[in-house]
């Protein structure tokens, strides 16, 4: 009598990067949070956040690294909203998959060199040959030339992740002409990971 052994493959986890674009990121979270409510009355964990999307996916993965790329207010200019993204940046980095690269804003109040810091880190990490993928978590149309250029590359898969209420966002197109895959975020993932500010930011 003949016998067929089967055997249950399991397939190996994908090695995932993330890439924040910081203020689009946290302020893009106000599109959908209730009436009243916006992100300066919480502090939104990213390794909890990355976690979230990461589980989106529809293979096996793990995170190997995140990367948040974020302004920071003059002291000059606006002392409060410098003391409180350095204090963001000191709870992000209590997670010890996160690097955080901030970018000081001239004194007149625009961001200088965040948009370009980001084209950077995502070509960087794309071409990372210990990724297998890479999700960009922005809606701003400025990062649309990297992301071009991130998949000519070949390299990592790129992906994208943000809210659902920021719609008009940049697009992957991948070689075959399909569009790429977007994660959206819903206030339930918002909510699961992020707490009160009065009762983390103390830090």
């Amino acid at each position: 009598m003949n016998t067929t052994a089967t055997t249950n493959v399991t397939p190996l986890a994908e090695n995932i990067g993330l890439l924040y674009d910081g203020w689009n990121f946290l302020r893009g979270a106000d599109t959908v949070l209730g009436f009243g409510d916006n992100i300066d009355n919480h502090v939104l964990h990213l390794g909890r956040i990355s976690d979230q999307i990461t589980s989106k996916r529809n293979r096996p993965s793990r995170i190997s690294r995140i990367t948040v790329v974020i302004g920071l207010h003059h002291p000059q200019h606006n002392p409060r909203a410098r003391a409180i993204t350095e204090q963001y940046i000191r709870y992000w980095q209590r997670d010890s998959r996160i690097t955080a690269i901030g970018m000081e804003n001239s004194i007149h109040g625009p961001e200088k060199g965040v948009d370009m810091e980001l084209g950077m880190q995502l070509l960087e990490m794309s071409g990372d040959r210990s990724l297998d993928a890479v999700v960009l978590c922005s809606a701003d149309r400025d990062m649309q030339p990297a992301i071009d250029r991130a998949v000519r590359m070949r390299g990592a898969h790129i992906e994208l992740a943000r809210w659902q209420g920021q719609r008009g966002g940049p697009q992957v197109t991948l070689p075959s002409g399909k569009k790429g895959w977007c994660h959206w975020l819903e206030p339930e993932q918002f909510y699961r990971c992020a707490t009160p500010r009065n009762h983390q930011l103390a830090a």
